[in-house]
């Protein structure tokens, strides 16, 4: 390709901005229409808890299952105003930071950046989330966008801390951690003694004010909401063996479910296990994008329950990773996935108002919110297959154009 004329130069910014701009006025629109989540209440009750506690609040609440930057970054905005309106506004702004962010990686990598800014930004998974769902995984998104765009730069120190930012927003990004010490090959001493330090000032102040409560809220955290996974089939087969009067049929299902649910962790590392394995030969910082999507994919899949902001979690880099079809395929079933679950949770709530804890108010919410999360998993499932399969032929298509003595059959 040459190089872009000064009009392209000019257009490009307009563009990203006109799709900036349509984004930022949807959310303030759904913000001031909508009065949130029942996740307000727990995170008002960790904001006082903090207040009252400060870091040894997770000795005294247990259900503060946040790291503690997330935790603190939240008690500071409750110190500015309500929460149901600056954690929102936020989580607004942190969908601005990941958007410019991934259109940064869409240029470095050669992919459309336009069609990549806009499928995020404009999705309607990213709008719930960060707009009506109340929590942090917007901000979470933006740090772990702006570690791959360091790794991508080969600013592998940059890279650490910001891993390590996002790990105290939210636990999961550790997950991640094996897949971008691989990334920066150049100078995995200088991305592992960053983050060290960064992960250090963040974590070990909570440990010695109150380790075991932090241990047991935070990594022993084992998610919550709606059945997904295998407890999810198997929540359903139990439901439906009760309609039909199948009781030993409805004890094994739900047997089953709650096994599922003890080895979860297992099935979790299990799964980055897999992914960092088949990625390992072929590791390289411009396909950290698509190693992550699979990564975070792969471990909501085997998640046994999750919330509703989960599955933002998979969504930046999906342009990095599938052809569009599949791409567009995954961001419309989720954002039905949301918008009707949203609406159940809305009965007998109020308007505008979803109480993700009310699973049984009508008493067929809970199994409703099951059987609608059924499409979803499924397209997971296959997305997650198909996406190892194309990384382990590239690894493979890899090695037999470079290596110089390939082996015969």
């Amino acid at each position: 390709m040459g190089r872009m004329s000064d009009p392209d130069r000019r257009e490009a910014p307009l563009r990203l901005g006109a799709i900036l701009i349509t984004g930022l006025v949807i959310r303030a629109a759904v913000i001031a229409a909508t009065r949130g989540t029942s996740d307000l209440w727990l995170w008002q009750t960790f904001t006082n808890a903090l207040q009252q506690y400060g870091l040894g609040a997770y000795a005294h609440v247990t259900r503060l299952n946040h790291p503690p930057l997330g935790a603190l970054f939240v008690w500071g905005l409750s110190r500015i105003g309500p929460l149901s309106l600056t954690l929102r506004v936020s989580q607004a702004l942190s969908d601005v930071v990941a958007t410019v962010l991934i259109a940064r990686i869409a240029r470095r990598l050669n992919i459309g950046h336009r069609f990549v800014a806009a499928l995020y930004f404009l999705s309607p998974v990213a709008i719930l989330t960060s707009s009506f769902f109340c929590n942090t995984e917007s901000t979470l998104v933006a740090l772990l966008a702006a570690a791959v765009l360091m790794i991508v730069d080969r600013r592998y120190a940059f890279a650490g801390v910001l891993l390590a930012c996002a790990c105290g927003i939210k636990i999961v990004p550790v997950l991640a951690l094996p897949l971008f010490f691989l990334a920066a090959k150049e100078k995995r001493l200088r991305f592992t003694s960053a983050f060290t330090v960064a992960a250090g000032v963040i974590f070990l102040p909570v440990f010695a004010y109150a380790p075991i409560g932090f241990a047991q809220n935070v990594l022993g955290y084992r998610g919550s909401g709606e059945m997904w996974g295998l407890a999810l089939p198997a929540t359903v087969g139990g439901a439906a063996a009760t309609v039909l009067g199948w009781m030993r049929v409805r004890a094994m299902c739900y047997y089953l479910g709650d096994l599922y649910i003890d080895i979860t962790r297992y099935c979790v590392i299990a799964i980055v296990g897999l992914i960092t394995w088949i990625w390992w030969p072929g590791a390289n910082k411009d396909r950290l994008p698509a190693a992550l999507t699979l990564l975070f994919l792969g471990a909501t899949t085997v998640a046994p329950r999750v919330t509703l902001g989960y599955f933002l979690w998979f969504l930046p880099f999906l342009p990095f990773t599938f052809k569009r079809t599949l791409t567009l395929s995954i961001h419309v079933v989720a954002s039905l996935q949301l918008m009707a679950d949203y609406t159940l949770y809305s009965l007998g709530s109020g308007r505008w108002f979803a109480n993700l804890g009310n699973t049984t108010n009508p008493w067929w919410l809970g199994r409703a919110v099951d059987v609608i999360g059924i499409p979803l998993w499924g397209l997971c499932i296959w997305s997650l297959t198909t996406g190892l399969i194309a990384m382990n032929q590239e690894y493979r298509r890899h090695r037999r154009y470079t290596d110089p003595y390939p082996s015969h059959p």
